[in-house]
């Protein structure tokens, strides 16, 4: 900690260094023991571009933050943070561990070492290593974190995939002893389950996903075996999804009339207005409900939830229905950030599984509902159909609903200005 004298007063500011014959001030911070070898410095000094104590103390605060969140997560390392240490580590002494030159490397071999403590490297220079002899394991647990680190927006989605291929491969197998054999009949063991092979896609699509970014991003040399699956029968197994009628859509809104409104039913009732994707609904901000001129919800990616298209970016109007059920759930919300915070954590991601299994066991036990195969995203169906009644033109619909509408002329333009969707949506919910 340094004091400068200001006038009369001392001031006593931690992490602050007056440098010799600079008129900046300087954050200087002694980097904790155990993270020494691994960052390769002792001590961590940063000019603050300036020489006004209170713009520094503002800084200094910043940075110091930053470096006890990035030093707490190296003290507790996972296999991700591991590995991103052991690289930072082989930078800072020179050395690239892909194609290692000589001359580092010697220098290398005589600081391990120095570092050794009982005949055993630190964890992340043993990781180190294991990265230069080539024996370092690119886990199936590693490429499912690594990819979740980047796409938190896709964290449920990935986890339920590898949680199934685990589960398969029965251990925490490397990713390059895999072989195309392993994948066709990790396909026949998703079918084997019952599944369809629509949603066998959705499986396979974020491993192929992770496995890409792993393999690009590590410089691996091997191929990725998700790569261009065949799934036996694709497509013949889809069947119809039923879509409300009126009555059943009568049915429903006095079904949640009759409950009164809660977490659940206001994402019913929403959707039901709208037209909107489950997740869509489940990952608004309290900013995206917009209550005048023109009430409406902006639909616009998120860090914890992103949108199926670039089209899915829109203006839903909102009917008075929806409107209250928004702003009543956005009132009950204590999340600072999210309307339904109960499934949708936004430093993280949105639980559409959980949500969409719950609405699906209320729908189908409804009056007037039961014995029926609808869900929610039937309402997405009933919608577009409630709004073909009352001669709302397909581009609007589609709009409205985040469809791509076909033909080249729908990428032009603006489309329908809200004011006109705002008559449609209200014509067709009333």
């Amino acid at each position: 900690m340094s004091t400068f004298k200001v006038g009369h007063m001392r001031i006593h500011l931690q992490y602050c260094w007056k440098k010799t014959g600079s008129p900046n001030l300087y954050y200087r911070r002694r980097v904790p023991l155990e993270l020494q070898p691994v960052l390769g410095k002792k001590i961590i000094v940063e000019s603050l571009r300036t020489s006004d104590l209170k713009k520094a103390e503002a800084a200094i605060k910043k940075i110091a933050a930053m470096h006890d969140r990035m030093w707490e997560k190296m003290g507790k390392p996972t296999k991700v943070s591991l590995l991103e240490q052991a690289e930072a580590f082989l930078q800072a002494n020179g050395v690239v561990h892909q194609a290692p030159d000589e001359g580092p490397l010697f220098a290398l071999h005589d600081h391990l070492e120095t570092l050794e403590v009982n005949g055993k490297l630190p964890e992340p220079q043993a990781t180190a290593v294991q990265l230069l002899k080539g024996t370092f394991p690119y886990s199936l647990t590693l490429v499912r974190d690594q990819y979740t680190a980047a796409r938190p927006e896709d964290t449920e989605r990935c986890e339920r995939a590898f949680k199934y291929l685990l589960e398969f491969l029965r251990g925490d197998p490397d990713i390059r002893s895999l072989r195309r054999f392993d994948v066709n009949n990790f396909v026949t063991f998703l079918l084997d389950k019952d599944m369809s092979t629509t949603t066998v896609q959705r499986y396979i699509a974020p491993l192929k996903a992770s496995f890409a970014r792993c393999i690009r991003e590590n410089e691996l040399d091997c191929v990725n075996v998700f790569a261009k699956v065949e799934i036996p029968k694709f497509g013949q197994d889809v069947q119809d999804r039923e879509v409300f009628t009126p009555a059943e859509r009568k049915a429903l809104l006095n079904a949640i009339d009759r409950h009164g409104q809660d977490t659940l039913r206001s994402i019913l009732l929403v959707i039901a207005e709208t037209g909107a994707r489950l997740s869509e609904v489940l990952g608004l901000a309290k900013g995206d409900i917009v209550e005048s001129p023109i009430p409406h919800i902006q639909l616009k990616p998120h860090p914890w939830r992103s949108l199926k298209t670039p089209g899915s970016t829109r203006k839903i109007p909102l009917s008075d229905r929806a409107l209250r059920s928004l702003c009543d759930a956005r009132d009950r919300s204590e999340d600072p950030v999210a309307v339904y915070p109960q499934y949708c954590d936004t430093s993280g991601s949105c639980n559409a599984t959980a949500a969409s299994a719950a609405l699906v066991k209320w729908i189908r036990t409804r009056e007037g509902l039961k014995g029926t195969k609808l869900g929610v995203h039937s309402l997405r169906h009933a919608m577009k159909d409630l709004l073909r009644s009352v001669k709302c033109p397909m581009e609007a619909a589609d709009q409205i609903v985040g469809h791509a509408t076909p033909g080249m002329g729908a990428n032009y333009g603006e489309g329908y200005p809200i004011e006109m969707l705002y008559e449609y949506v209200v014509a067709a919910t009333k």
